[in-house]
């Protein structure tokens, strides 16, 4: 059975340095991600079997863990049910496995002038509501 992996389309992200901000537009939460997880994610732009995005037909558990926190929160849609890989513990002269580094809620988006004027005196000042 091939196993699709696949962004939803409420998230927008940013890499910033070695790190990879994700945030869910429609919970309003953001997520940042360790460089590992930060490279799976690019390789999501479309797409993709499970087999194909760790280059494994048996994953590494981490990463079909990474795979399922992503989806529990949201962030990604995963075709198939997530089996581990091996439990072996990772070499020394690897990168750390793929994770969420942190979890934030976001109060308030930099667009919300644009789309509610009168929310407040701030936004009624904005130059996209005069």
């Amino acid at each position: 059975m091939r196993i699709i992996v696949r962004r939803t389309g409420d998230v927008a992200w940013r890499r910033i340095d070695r790190e990879t901000v994700v945030i869910h537009l429609t919970r309003r939460r953001m997520f940042g991600l360790n460089e590992t997880g930060g490279r799976l994610w690019e390789a999501l732009a479309e797409p993709v079997g499970l087999e194909e995005l760790t280059g494994a037909a048996d994953p590494d558990p981490a990463v079909t863990a990474f795979l399922a926190d992503l989806a529990a929160e949201g962030l990604v849609e995963i075709d198939g049910p997530l089996l581990g890989g091996s439990a072996e513990p990772p070499a020394t002269d690897v990168p750390p496995p793929p994770r969420i580094e942190w979890r934030e809620e976001v109060q308030r988006f930099a667009g919300h002038c644009a789309f509610f004027p009168g929310g407040s005196v701030l936004c009624d000042q904005h130059p996209f509501n005069s």
